[in-house]
């Protein structure tokens, strides 16, 4: 699982997190805080956060022809 914080200057893209960036969601609190003071909505900025869950399965090597 991570988050992933982006910012968007008068509507159009500005930048996004890398996916290892944020993994816990204490370190997303401290972050937005952070963005938050960096890019006010005043000067046009928005911030969103999207939460991203994976799940990996293991698979037995006799299964892939190797």
């Amino acid at each position: 699982m991570y988050y992933e914080i982006n910012v968007s200057l008068n509507g159009r893209h500005f930048f996004a997190t890398a996916p290892r960036s944020i993994t816990y969601g204490s370190r997303l609190a401290d972050m937005i805080e952070i963005f938050l003071k960096k890019f006010p909505a005043e000067e046009g900025y928005q911030i969103t956060v999207s939460k991203f869950e994976t799940t990996g399965t293991d698979v037995p090597l006799d299964t892939i022809g190797v």
